[in-house]
């Protein structure tokens, strides 16, 4: 990958830093046997019509916030909510992460 590719992989990935946002699901499995890795996120997407919601969390770089739990999925299922609330950890702090790299790209002091 050259300086420019670079240069406007991360530029389009400032403009992505501005929301965030996490849906979880279950439901069927999905067979990704054979799938080539850069199809999975699409082969997923197409499965999703015969599964369920479980949360929703969106968050706006100005701190507004939406989350979504899904209430009928019972006490049994608890553990997927607790998924989502990891996958929810995990990208804010990937995003956060991922803001000081530019910061530090750009120079400028994070600390």
């Amino acid at each position: 990958m050259g300086l420019q590719q670079l240069k406007t992989k991360i530029e389009g990935a400032v403009e992505d830093l501005a929301t965030l946002e996490v849906a979880s699901f279950t439901g069927n499995q999905i067979n990704l046997d054979g799938v080539d890795p850069g199809d999975v996120f699409d082969t997923i997407k197409s499965g999703l019509t015969s599964s369920t919601l479980v949360g929703y969390s969106r968050f706006e770089v100005e701190g507004d916030a939406m989350n979504y739990v899904n209430s009928d999925l019972g006490e049994d299922k608890k553990y997927l909510i607790d998924g989502h609330n990891s996958m929810v950890e995990g990208a804010q702090k990937s995003r956060k992460d991922f803001f000081e790299f530019v910061l530090k790209v750009l120079g400028v002091d994070v600390d």
